[in-house]
């Protein structure tokens, strides 16, 4: 993509896939342009299709975005809103910054201080064990471990306890997920339908529960659950409303999460200064949350982060042409779609340096005005910036800081070794795979790792 960014230099550019046309704008200039074109260019269509890809029924998604009368004047400006909108005003409420995030900060890392713990490390993560040594998958330790604590985080422990199998469940779906969001044919996709379905199961489950089983849970929760039973949304959809809402929170920390302890783990000077910047962050089992997710108290952390966010995310938004629209200087004409991938602007050279294809974190810890170019977007931009953008670091940095801390840390020779610990070939990024967030590492791909007190 990055290729064919630098071939059509002048963008928007059209191909035609299975005789549909499509838009695909790469350049941040005319980008800017489409978040500025509100009311020629639709995103509702793309998030109309995720929710009857989830399986919502028809009268359900007609529900989510029925705007009440104008004539109704007993409502405020906020309550003339579509159910779609509203619920985005709650995830802000909770996902920015202020005492509802500390709260959710505060439910994620006491489940994810719970996960990183020798006695709790996951059974499905160890490859072997002894008594002082565990050998475990990477990737499934963060998978178990951040799914498990944003399904607690956000429904309480209702929802794994009546369906003790989610995090499993979930991360079977998201395996194939992209199937659904490139609306596979269904007869075609069985591996994602499946465990899609176990999942809608759970939600089911959840939402059927009384309210005082669910007491536990977040605030967003229970406003969301509240103004849909308000609006006439059946159990069935609400499912399903926290269904897309559990996919979009899970899909891509935890593989955030694995590629940035992987990459620190295989440079042990990165590793040394890591561990450096978190250790007065870290008093006993608790850490500080707010200075691990700091650039000033946690440069490299931070750099290292944003710098496994350029290299791996995949991400893309998309709209549709509700009228003619001049992006640059051609026009986009109505009924078709437009593709925005990110990814090509977090490869270009003039932005990143010549060595823009080699992980470095060097290039946002020299230069922390990287993070504000416009070539940088792992989480979109617009309307529809990713408001778990504060979250995500967040989670991540926390579970980093516990392992970092706890544990002494090296290559295993299980798995996929080729010549010893020192050797293991380190994973590879699926770009195969189609993809709209944190891309994951190739089937079978993983790094294992052998974990011990540290002294």
């Amino acid at each position: 993509m990055a290729s064919i960014r630098k071939y059509f230099k002048n963008d928007p550019w059209a191909i035609t896939i299975a005789g549909n046309k499509l838009y695909v704008i790469t350049l941040p200039q005319h980008v800017a342009e489409i978040y500025r074109s509100t009311s020629t260019l639709s995103y509702d269509l793309f998030v109309r299709d995720l929710h009857e890809g989830f399986g919502m029924s028809p009268p359900g998604v007609e529900k989510m975005w029925e705007v009440p009368m104008a004539h109704e004047k007993h409502l405020g400006p906020a309550r003339r809103k579509h159910l779609v909108d509203r619920s985005g005003d709650f995830h802000r409420l909770q996902l920015f910054p202020g005492p509802q995030l500390d709260d959710l900060n505060a439910r994620f890392l006491a489940r994810i201080e719970y996960g990183t713990t020798w006695k709790n490390v996951p059974q499905q993560c160890i490859l072997s064990s002894t008594t002082d040594e565990l050998v475990v998958s990477l990737y499934k330790w963060c998978g178990h471990v951040l799914v498990d604590a944003a399904s607690r985080g956000f429904y309480g422990d209702a929802l794994v306890n009546a369906s003790p199998r989610i995090v499993e469940d979930f991360l079977e779906f998201d395996k194939q997920s992209w199937m659904l969001l490139y609306q596979y044919p269904s007869f075609l996709a069985k591996g994602m339908t499946t465990p899609r379905n176990l999942v809608t199961k759970a939600f089911e489950r959840y939402v059927a529960l009384e309210s005082e089983k669910k007491k536990d849970a977040a605030p967003y929760t229970k406003a969301l659950e509240a103004l849909q039973i308000e609006a006439g949304v059946s159990s069935g959809d609400r499912a399903i409303g926290f269904q897309i809402f559990h996919f979009a929170m899970n899909a891509n920390a935890y593989k955030m999460c694995f590629w940035l302890l992987a990459h620190i783990l295989c440079d042990s000077s990165l590793l040394s200064t890591i561990r450096q910047e978190i250790a007065p962050a870290i008093k006993g089992n608790e850490v500080d949350i707010n200075v691990l997710a700091d650039e000033n108290t946690c440069p490299m952390l931070n750099a290292a982060f944003n710098e496994t966010l350029r290299y791996t995310s995949a991400a893309t938004s998309g709209r549709t042409v509700l009228s003619h629209t001049k992006i640059g200087d051609k026009i986009l004409y109505p009924g078709v779609k437009v593709l925005i991938p990110y990814r090509p602007g977090h490869f270009d050279d003039s932005v990143f340096g010549l060595n823009v294809l080699d992980f470095d974190p060097q290039r946002f810890f020299k230069d922390k005005e990287l993070t504000k170019d416009p070539s940088f977007r792992p989480f979109g931009g617009g309307a529809q910036y990713c408001s778990g953008r504060y979250l995500a670091r967040r989670e991540v940095v926390g579970f980093l800081a516990f392992v970092l801390n706890r544990f002494e840390i090296s290559l295993s020779n299980t798995g996929q070794a080729t010549g010893g610990s020192a050797s293991q070939r380190f994973p590879r990024l699926d770009v195969n795979t189609p993809n709209l967030g944190i891309i994951s590492p190739m089937p079978d791909d993983d790094l294992y790792i052998s974990i011990r007190h540290r002294k």
